[in-house]
């Protein structure tokens, strides 16, 4: 996985071999070594994470020079996975904002601003921001998964989901019925049943999605009291592609068209757990999960 990238070297014959012009900016851009594990954006936050780094749009490195990435204080905190963000309890979902940096007074072409940005993360419906961000942050952050990125009416967004910690203790009891396959969960050996996946045709899910979604509905603020009013689900979320919702009583249905990688497929979810809030967070963080990147 590369993590010194190296600056481009200089062509005396220029991109297209005839030379550079004779009026050059160059001297006012930043060409130096950069670092791998400091994105500045989504895009080389997704190369960092599938280890497709390429020079450009990553942070200064600091060392300056092939062989010393071993003892760097940036990789070794990405490889401990320090440094990341203070992921709430019970929360597995937010939606991610891009905040772009304001220029800096006084700067002309080499703006140490330019192309940088942070991230504000919101509760998923929206809202007012829970947590602001650094590319790094998340990229050092434990068990977090994101989605594809678009663009709304406020700029650059994305979805931030989390596994859950105990997402291995959680039971699933699959049984084939016909043409369908049905999956009870539960939270784990000894906890109450929280829902049942029927798959009405082929599967388009993992043990680990399943694992995941049984984890976060047992781990719901309620469980040792009343639940919150009943949740609405939208027809489609954004970043989330091929997939729909529908909702009806305590069912919800979510339907994947074809794809690549599996055929279409659609689940009725049944809901041992009072559709609230936090039953509908789950659910999309669930569809999140889904096609995370």
């Amino acid at each position: 996985m590369p993590t010194f990238l190296e600056q481009p070297t200089y062509g005396p014959q220029g991109p297209d071999g005839l030379g550079w012009n004779r009026l050059s900016l160059n001297a006012h851009v930043d060409q130096r070594h950069q670092c791998g594990w400091q994105p500045h954006r989504f895009a080389t936050l997704f190369e960092a994470l599938t280890g497709r780094q390429q020079w450009g749009g990553f942070g200064r490195c600091f060392v300056g020079h092939p062989g010393s990435c071993g003892t760097c204080p940036v990789q070794l905190r990405r490889l401990a996975r320090e440094g990341g963000i203070n992921w709430p309890d019970r929360t597995p979902l937010f939606l991610a904002r891009t905040r772009p940096w304001p220029p800096t007074p006084g700067a002309l072409f080499a703006d140490p601003a330019a192309g940088r940005s942070s991230l504000e993360l919101f509760p998923w419906r929206g809202g007012q921001p829970i947590l602001k961000a650094g590319w790094m942050q998340i990229l050092n952050t434990p068990g977090l998964r994101i989605s594809w990125c678009w663009q709304d009416g406020q700029g650059e967004a994305f979805w931030l989901v989390r596994e859950h910690p105990t997402a291995d203790a959680a039971v699933l009891v699959s049984t084939k019925i016909g043409t369908r396959m049905r999956h009870d969960l539960y939270g784990g050996q000894r906890n109450p049943r929280v829902a049942v996946l029927t798959c009405l045709g082929s599967c388009a899910h993992e043990t680990y999605h399943l694992q995941q979604l049984a984890a976060d509905l047992a781990d719901r603020p309620d469980r040792a009291g009343a639940s919150g009013p009943d949740a609405e689900i939208p027809a489609h979320v954004p970043g989330v592609p091929r997939t729909g919702f529908a909702h009806d009583g305590n069912c919800s249905l979510i339907h994947r068209d074809n794809a690549r990688d599996y055929d279409s497929s659609t689940v009725q979810l049944s809901w041992d757990v009072p559709f609230d809030e936090a039953t509908a967070t789950a659910l999309v963080a669930h569809a999140v999960r889904l096609s995370a990147i």
